[in-house]
């Protein structure tokens, strides 16, 4: 036997590697809420640039076309619906754009509260960095 160690047995405490369930299920609905957020303002934002005059690609303008061979009534009625959508391919892609954006806001700002409220880095048996002062060395 150890000079350190003891015949009694301890229970191990309970890992904490693990995410909470409920930060975890935030984070799962965040997946669906932040891109139908994002499809909405981009809406707004491409009727805004539309009006406007900014520069936008043509073919993202208008209904989209598709070639669908007829026979396959399931898909062709799916398209018909994204046919009847006005500017669906600009909408689709300041969709991306913008959750791209509402993501890394939201990554920044998670980081910042966890850095603020989130443990300690250094655990009870870690040493403190030390306090050193250095000057630019000189010949």
């Amino acid at each position: 036997m150890g000079k350190y160690s003891s015949s009694s047995r301890r229970t191990p405490a309970p890992k904490r590697d693990s995410v909470h369930p409920l930060v975890r299920g935030i984070g799962c609905l965040m997946f669906v809420i932040v891109p139908i957020f994002a499809y909405g303002i981009s809406t707004i934002v491409v009727k805004y640039v539309v009006d406007h005059g900014w520069p936008i690609p043509r073919d993202w303008l208008g209904a989209p076309r598709f070639n669908v061979p007829p026979g396959i009534p399931l898909i062709t009625d799916f398209l018909l619906i994204l046919h009847q959508q006005n500017n669906l391919i600009a909408n689709l892609a300041f969709t991306v754009a913008l959750s791209v954006v509402l993501f890394g806001i939201m990554s920044i700002v998670y980081g910042y509260t966890y850095a603020v409220t989130g443990p300690s880095r250094y655990g009870p048996q870690d040493v403190p960095p030390p306090r050193v002062k250095t000057r630019k060395y000189r010949r």
